[in-house]
């Protein structure tokens, strides 16, 4: 039934059909959708005016949302980029433990040095250093994909509560 009411709404976006018709009755239509030997005469559809078709049609997209709480979007908006940023600046922590003599209070290093410091230095007693490497910041990147991912991903919790209202 999607599928046909997908193909509704390309055929009046293009303008092809002027009138088109929808069923009387769903429950008469969705079995003889379903077998293979039905006929377009055994869907006993009624017609149905252009200005209701471009109704529904334009108005789609917005029924797919549910209605959701306020704080979700805006709580989305801020920890997408948030986390984002943060694993961006542990991936450059990596690279710049490859140069052990960089100095890190210069200016393109403390940009990513001074806001991951805390975080690096409230695990580092935690995880112990792999062959002589500190880990670390590979631990944050891995948290914080992770949690990108769970809560603002393609099927993430906040993403499905915006879409779903679950």
């Amino acid at each position: 039934m999607k599928s046909f009411l997908r193909i509704v709404s390309v055929l009046c976006s293009l303008q092809i059909v002027s009138a088109f018709v929808a069923p009387t009755n769903i429950a008469q239509v969705a079995p003889s959708i379903m077998t293979p030997t039905s006929t377009f005469s055994q869907l006993n559809l009624a017609p149905i005016d252009t200005d209701t078709l471009n109704t529904i049609v334009n108005n789609a997209p917005s029924m797919m949302l549910s209605e959701t709480e306020p704080w979700v979007e805006p709580l989305s908006q801020i920890l997408g980029p948030f986390f984002n940023i943060f694993s961006f600046f542990m991936l450059c922590r990596v690279v710049i433990s490859w140069y052990p003599t960089s100095n890190l209070n210069e200016f393109p290093y403390n940009v990513v040095v001074w806001p991951t410091e805390p975080l690096l230095r409230a695990i580092r007693g935690t995880v112990p250093p792999a062959f002589g490497v500190d880990i670390t910041p590979i631990v944050w990147l891995a948290i914080f994909s992770f949690f990108n991912e769970i809560l603002c991903g393609q099927q993430g919790l906040l993403t499905m509560k915006m879409k779903y209202g679950i």
